[in-house]
């Protein structure tokens, strides 16, 4: 355990010093402390107390003397839980403020393939559990234009427990290089018409529209509820007559 996931999870620099120290030399006073972490004493007197309160460390008398100990890290499942609770119960009030911030559209562009990853991740993030999203997919080499397997793999989970379902438009190449799923409907641009190989992708999910191009790696997500309605209306159009004459 490093000191820096100890500063993800909340800890500041002296506490996560305090506890990774307790851990490896247990049963220490406050004289020990501040002389082997160079903290000073008063400091101390403001910091112990707190992470006891927390549940980190707790102190013994043995003889007339005080020691710190470390709790077992185990602690540190319950702290977690305790501020992902916080976390969830303030979260409307960030998303309340957001939508009351951004009446206009709001256009976001994104570069490489992080910037690919990230739309996938907000896809699985932005719907709701049963919702549906809507693909129009012309890429022409899956082993150039993926997302890296372990990325994917993020992604894949959070739409396998959202049960998220989708509606694809694409080509003969992705739809024969693909296993048929139940939680997936596709229908494929006639060839006769287009190949439909642009390396392009569109996906139309909630309130969004996203637009990857794979053949720059630039990204563009469009945040606006009218838009994204009137593009899920042409794409539900042209479905429905692919799906009509194949």
């Amino acid at each position: 355990m490093s000191e820096q996931i100890l500063k993800k999870i909340g800890l500041n620099e002296e506490e996560s010093k305090i506890y990774l120290f307790l851990i490896s030399n247990p049963k220490k006073t406050l004289t020990d402390l501040s002389k082997e972490l160079s903290i000073n004493r008063p400091k101390l007197y403001k910091i112990l107390p707190s992470m006891q309160e927390q549940g980190l460390i707790s102190k013994v008398l043995i003889g007339k003397r005080i020691y710190f100990i470390a709790e077992n890290p185990k602690i540190f499942n319950t702290y977690l839980d305790n501020i992902k609770k916080d976390f969830e119960d303030y979260i409307p009030v960030l998303e309340s403020q957001f939508s009351n911030n951004f009446s206009k559209p709001i256009f976001k562009h994104l570069s490489g393939k992080a910037g690919i990853r990230n739309i996938f991740l907000d896809i699985g993030n932005t719907l709701n559990k049963g919702d549906v999203f809507y693909r129009y997919s012309s890429r022409n080499n899956v082993n150039k234009t993926s997302i890296d397997r372990s990325e994917y793999d993020k992604y894949k989970k959070i739409r396998d427990e959202k049960k998220l379902e989708r509606m694809v438009i694409t080509n003969d190449y992705l739809n024969n290089l693909k296993e048929k799923k139940l939680d997936k409907e596709v229908v494929v641009i006639p060839a006769n018409f287009d190949i439909f190989e642009d390396n392009i992708t569109k996906i139309i999910y909630g309130n969004k529209v996203a637009i990857i191009d794979y053949n720059t790696t630039e990204c563009f997500i469009i945040e606006s509820y009218i838009f994204a309605n009137f593009e899920k209306k042409l794409f539900k159009l042209l479905f429905n007559f692919l799906k009509k004459i194949r």
